[in-house]
């Protein structure tokens, strides 16, 4: 018998994947540069950043199957996407429409194929929260969005 695995994986490098294809850098900053990475970047960074980061997982059991086997659990999950958009200057309008339009950038390409590439039955864009700060060492401003998008499965 094959139990299945999770399709956490397979999600996270269709987004990662659709993310790199899709989004471009900033023609209205030609100094800025974009970055799109998995997990954390250190302290090197580009002017935008996408990060395809952490995934928090819950299992239930769908139906009892005897064995455990295919279609015994539902997996839901958290993919959770930050997006960190920085400007030199004091403009934080033009910072915060710049992390907006890469927020709904990301969320246009879940709604595009909500099976993520046939990775789960359903995503979504869930939940998304913009803050905006100046930058430790006074330079300018940042924007930091924190997107989670929600999948179902069913392994």
């Amino acid at each position: 018998m094959t139990i299945p695995t999770s399709t956490a994986p397979a999600a996270r490098k269709y987004l990662f994947a659709q993310i790199t294809q899709q989004i471009t850098e900033d023609p209205l900053s030609s100094r800025s540069s974009l970055l799109i990475a998995y997990d954390d970047i250190g302290t090197d960074a580009e002017d935008d950043v996408i990060i395809v980061g952490s995934v928090t997982r819950q299992f239930g059991v769908n139906s009892m199957v005897g064995s455990g086997g295919g279609g015994w659990l539902d997996e839901r999950y958290n993919i959770a996407v930050t997006i960190d958009v920085f400007r030199g200057g004091d403009d934080p309008a033009a910072v915060f429409d710049r992390a907006c339009l890469l927020l709904d950038q990301v969320c246009a390409i879940v709604r595009a194929d909500p099976t993520l590439g046939g990775a789960v039955l359903t995503a979504r864009p869930m939940t998304s929260q913009t803050e905006g700060e100046w930058d430790p060492d006074a330079s300018g401003r940042h924007s930091v969005v924190n997107l989670d998008i929600e999948c179902y499965a069913r392994i």
